[in-house]
C-alpha cells in the first residue's frame, strides 16, 4: 500500500523516536548511528553505514557498487557514507558487490541487479540481495547509483546516443505509481531535478535526461528492469525508488562524481533527507586508489616489481598494513595468478602447487605485480596408498584421509585445498557444488564454499549418520591417479543460548526459546556472545533490527520490547528470535511470568 509522503514521515518519526527509547548500540556514548560489515571474513563482505539526522524526519537507503565496473556509483555512494545528516536519516550500502568491484566486471555468477523478482538462493549474489531487501524494508526511499556506458536518448541518434545506452540519465520505472490509495509522481520529482542539476551543465551531451523504462507495461522495450532492485522497491514496498547514471564514456571521473552527488542530494532533499558531504578534492578521487594502500606478505611488503620468496606447503599470510584514504575506504584484493577472484586478505591457503605472481587490487585497479620465487620442495605423503586432502573449515586446517568424515555446521566455510604430497596439478570436486555455473568442470580447488544443502544439487545429498544432517562427497578426479574421496556431513545450526551482561557487569545466561518471550529487569545490556553448535562468529544478532557486535549495548524498557533476531552469518538466513520485555511492564500488564 502506498503512503503520502506525511503519512510516511510523521510514521517515521515516531518509529525512529520510540527506537532510540528503547534501543542503543555501538559505543559507551551509546551513539545513534552505527556501521557493520555483513558477511565478514567471507569473499562477499557488505558494509552498510546507518547515520541518524541532527533532526527528525524519513529514512532514504542509497546503494551503489551492485555492478562492480561502476566506478562512479561506489565511490559516490562511499562519499554519503561519510556525510553528515542534518535531517532525516540515511542507510548507505557504498559497494554491494565487492567481488564484481575486485575484478572491475559488471557480474561474477549472475547479475545481482536482476535477482530481485523472488528470494532466490544459489550464489553469493543472493546472499547479499537479502540483507538488501532487509534495509530496503526499512526505508522511505530509494537511490540507487549506476555508471552507464553511452549517453540514453530517447530516440536513436548514433551508436553512442540511442534508447538502449544507459549514461546520464535519470531512471523510473514508470513516471506515475498508483498504489493502493495513493500515488508517487516520480516523473515531477526527476523532472524537478533535471531543471535544477543540468543548468550547471555546460555540454548538451553531458546534461542528464529522464528515461523512463516503462517497466510495468506489457510492451516495455525493458523487461529485464522488472527483476532490477528499483522495481521491487516499487511494487514490492510502495516506496519512491529512482536510479541516477553517469556515463562510462565521460573520462572525468571527478566530475561524475560530483554530479551523481549533486543529484543525490538533490533527490534526498526533495525526499526530506538533507545532507552536508565531506570535503575531498579531484585529486584525490582520481589518485585514492594508489594512496596509502599497502600488504604484508608472509611478513614483507610486497610492491610493484618485487619478489616475495616462497616454500611450498606453507602457509601464506597476508596482512593488510594500509588500507587507503578513510574517506574512500577502497576494497583491498590480492590475487594468487592460478586462483584469480579468490580474495587471499580474505581465505587462508596451504601452497601446495606453485604460482607464478600475486597481483594486488584496489577497488579494481591493479596497484602492485609480485613474481614468487619457490624455494624447497613439498614433503611427501606419509603413505603414498592412502592420499591425504588438505581443506580449511572456518578458517582452520584440516587434513582428512580417504574416506574419512569431515563435520561442518550449516553456513560454515570450507576450502579445498589439494592432496598433500601431490607432484600433479590437482582436480578435486565436491559433488553438488558448482563453482563456475558456466564451466562446470569438476575443479573446485581454491573456492570459497559456503555449506549450505539448499544451494547445493539435491541428486548429490546423501544420509548422514548424524541427526538431521546431509551428507556430500569430494572426490579426486585427477587424470592419471587413483580415484579417492572423503565426506563432508552438514548439519544444522542450532542456537543453543545467549550471553548477556547487566549494567552492573554481571554475565546472565539466557537459553535460547526461538520465538519465546523473556523478562529482564529495566535497564541496559552488554551482547556478550551468541552461542550454537559451531563457531559463533558464525551467528549475526541484530536488536529491533540494528545489528549488534559483542560488546554492544541495548536497552530493555517499559516504552517497547527489545526483539533479538539470530541470523547465520555466512547467508543471512534467519535461526529465530526472541523478544525481550521489562520486568516492569510485565507487573503492569499484568504478566508476572518468566520465560
Amino acid at each position: 500500500m502506498a503512503k503520502s509522503s506525511s503519512w510516511r514521515r510523521s510514521l517515521f518519526t515516531t518509529s525512529w523516536l520510540s527506537l532510540f527509547l528503547v534501543l542503543s548500540v555501538a559505543g559507551p556514548a551509546f551513539a545513534q548511528s552505527w556501521e557493520y560489515v555483513f558477511f565478514k571474513g567471507t569473499q562477499y563482505p557488505l558494509k552498510v553505514v546507518s547515520i541518524r539526522g541532527d533532526l527528525p524526519g524519513p529514512t532514504v537507503m542509497v546503494q551503489g557498487g551492485i555492478q562492480g565496473d561502476e566506478t562512479s556509483g561506489f565511490i559516490t555512494a562511499q562519499l554519503l557514507s561519510k556525510a553528515r545528516v542534518v535531517r532525516g536519516n540515511l542507510i548507505v550500502l557504498p559497494r554491494a558487490n565487492v567481488p564484481s568491484i575486485n575484478l572491475r566486471k559488471r557480474q561474477i555468477n549472475v547479475d545481482m541487479n536482476r535477482r530481485f523478482d523472488r528470494n532466490y538462493n544459489r550464489f553469493y549474489e543472493d546472499r547479499v540481495a537479502r540483507v538488501i531487501r532487509c534495509f530496503l524494508a526499512k526505508s522511505d526511499a530509494f537511490i540507487h547509483l549506476h555508471e552507464g556506458s553511452g549517453f540514453y536518448n530517447p530516440t536513436y541518434i548514433d551508436s553512442l546516443r540511442n534508447p538502449k545506452r544507459y549514461g546520464q540519465s535519470i531512471i523510473v520505472d514508470t513516471l506515475v505509481w498508483k498504489g493502493a490509495k495513493d500515488s508517487i509522481d516520480l516523473g515531477r520529482t526527476v523532472n524537478d531535478v533535471l531543471k535544477r542539476i543540468n543548468s550547471g551543465i555546460l555540454s548538451k551531451d553531458y546534461k542528464f535526461k529522464l528515461f523512463n523504462t516503462k517497466t510495468f507495461e506489457t510492451a516495455t522495450s525493458y523487461p529485464e528492469m522488472r527483476k532490477s532492485l528499483t522495481c521491487y522497491a516499487l511494487a514490492e514496498h510502495n516506496i519512491p525508488a529512482i536510479a541516477v547514471e553517469v556515463s562510462k564514456d565521460i573520462i572525468q571521473l571527478d566530475w561524475k562524481v560530483r554530479q551523481q552527488l549533486h543529484a543525490t542530494t538533490m533527490l534526498l532533499s526533495h525526499f526530506g533527507v538533507d545532507v552536508v558531504l565531506p570535503e575531498f578534492s579531484a585529486a584525490d578521487i582520481r589518485a585514492y586508489a594508489r594512496k596509502s594502500v599497502q600488504v604484508k606478505v608472509n611478513g614483507r611488503p610486497l610492491s610493484n616489481g618485487s619478489t616475495i620468496r616462497l616454500a611450498p606447503g606453507g602457509t601464506l599470510s597476508v596482512e593488510p598494513v594500509k588500507e587507503g584514504l578513510s574517506e574512500f575506504e577502497p576494497s583491498v584484493a590480492l590475487f594468487a595468478s592460478d586462483r584469480p577472484g579468490v580474495n587471499l586478505i580474505e581465505a587462508r591457503r596451504m601452497v601446495l602447487e606453485p604460482f607464478s605472481q600475486l597481483e594486488l587490487r584496489v577497488d579494481g585497479s591493479r596497484v602492485a605485480r609480485a613474481k614468487v620465487q619457490w624455494t624447497g620442495s613439498l614433503p611427501k605423503s606419509p603413505n603414498e596408498d592412502a592420499p591425504v586432502f588438505v581443506c580449511w573449515l572456518n578458517g582452520t586446517p584440516k587434513f582428512v584421509r580417504t574416506g574419512e568424515v569431515l563435520h561442518a555446521v550449516l553456513g560454515d566455510q570450507l576450502i579445498l585445498e589439494g592432496v598433500w604430497g601431490s607432484r600433479k596439478q590437482e582436480i578435486v570436486n565436491l559433488k553438488g557444488f558448482v563453482a563456475i555455473p558456466w564451466n562446470n568442470n569438476g575443479q573446485d580447488l581454491g573456492w570459497e564454499i559456503i555449506l549450505d544443502p539448499d544451494n547445493f544439487l539435491g541428486r548429490y545429498a546423501m544420509k548422514s549418520d548424524r541427526k538431521a544432517g546431509v551428507r556430500f562427497k569430494v572426490v579426486r578426479e585427477t587424470p592419471g591417479e587413483k580415484r579417492a574421496s572423503f565426506f563432508v556431513d552438514i548439519e544444522p545450526r542450532m542456537v543453543h543460548a545467549l550471553r548477556l551482561a547487566d549494567a552492573g557487569g554481571q554475565s546472565l545466561l539466557i537459553p535460547w526459546n526461538k520465538n519465546g518471550l523473556y523478562r529482564l529487569p529495566e535497564g541496559e545490556y552488554t551482547l556478550e556472545e551468541a552461542w550454537s553448535n559451531g563457531p559463533n562468529d558464525k551467528l549475526v544478532t541484530a536488536a529491533n533490527d540494528v545489528p549488534l557486535q559483542p560488546g554492544d549495548r541495548f536497552r530493555v524498557s517499559p516504552d517497547g520490547d527489545i526483539k533479538l533476531v539470530v541470523r547465520q552469518a555466512t547467508t543471512f538466513g534467519e535461526l529465530g528470535s526472541m523478544t525481550f520485555s521489562s520486568s516492569r511492564m510485565a507487573q503492569y500488564n499484568g504478566a508476572g511470568h518468566v520465560n
